[in-house]
């Protein structure tokens, strides 16, 4: 099981990570960009590689 985070400091929500993402783990709405579906992370970290701020990471658990 993976948990995806994003760092809301340094998240710009571009969106691009939500494109990316093959789960539909994140969403952004209103702004901004969350993880919506936690639960139905891969570990692929797309999000990871795409995201131009660094601002997300995908943890093990």
């Amino acid at each position: 099981m993976y948990l995806p985070r994003i760092d809301e400091t340094k998240c710009t929500s571009c969106g691009e990570c939500v494109d990316v993402c093959p789960a539909e783990v994140l969403e952004a709405t209103d702004g901004t960009t969350a993880v919506a579906q936690p639960a139905d992370c891969l570990g692929c970290e797309s999000c990871v590689s795409v995201c131009p701020e660094e601002a997300i990471s995908v943890e093990e658990i």
